[in-house]
């Protein structure tokens, strides 16, 4: 609980909604180093973001899905009340699209086509556990799970390798994305996803 509310203070204590994201990079970064997660959806939709936070990152990826043609209905969980408050203030006409949960073991009520989780929502180990969760209780048929890795820019640190860790817990990755670049080089940020329909034929 004290990690909790350690991570709201840390977010909420900012006004610009991206640093209340956890980001600081600006918002061209932010573009540059969040958007690659479109790749990975093709289609209208239901989308849900695990791990919502402030609901920031998912309005983007709303309204960048749009202007490509895809329209995204919105959907968020997190385990601080105070930041799903936030992104309800956001999506004020959808404010029963969101829920207080914690993503390991929670059961939603529905399936959604298109689902979005950080990497970091579960010790790495269980990553694959995680995956095999969502795929059996939250993607729907015609849908994919997508998971996200963030490095940093400014301390030039890359991001976990994130389809190597799902290829290793035996699952089949159906595409990658990434963004931005390091100063060392390679990818800021890694994205993987698994369609429903390939993880049921493997």
């Amino acid at each position: 609980m004290d990690s909790i509310r350690v991570l709201e203070t840390a977010y909420l204590r900012h006004r610009d909604p991206i640093k209340q994201s956890g980001f600081s990079g600006g918002p061209e970064r932010w573009r540059i180093e969040r958007s690659p997660l479109l790749d990975a959806i093709d289609g209208d939709g239901e989308c849900l973001d695990l791990g919502c936070a402030n609901g920031h990152l998912l309005e983007s990826v709303v309204d960048w899905a749009y202007k490509s043609g895809i329209e995204l209905t919105p959907y968020g969980v997190d385990l601080n009340p105070r930041l799903i408050h936030e992104a309800m203030r956001r999506f004020r006409d959808q404010v029963d699209h969101f829920w207080v949960a914690n993503a390991w073991g929670w059961l939603p009520p529905r399936r959604f086509r298109w689902v979005y989780a950080i990497w970091d929502l579960v010790p790495i180990e269980y990553l694959p556990q995680l995956a095999l969760h969502l795929l059996e209780h939250a993607v729907a048929d015609n849908g994919a799970l997508i998971f996200g890795a963030y490095g940093s820019r400014s301390e030039d640190r890359p991001s976990v390798a994130i389809a190597d860790v799902l290829r290793g817990g035996s699952l089949p990755v159906s595409g990658i994305s990434q963004g931005g670049k390091l100063p060392s080089g390679g990818p800021v940020t890694r994205f993987a996803w698994i369609n429903r329909s390939h993880w049921l034929a493997a």
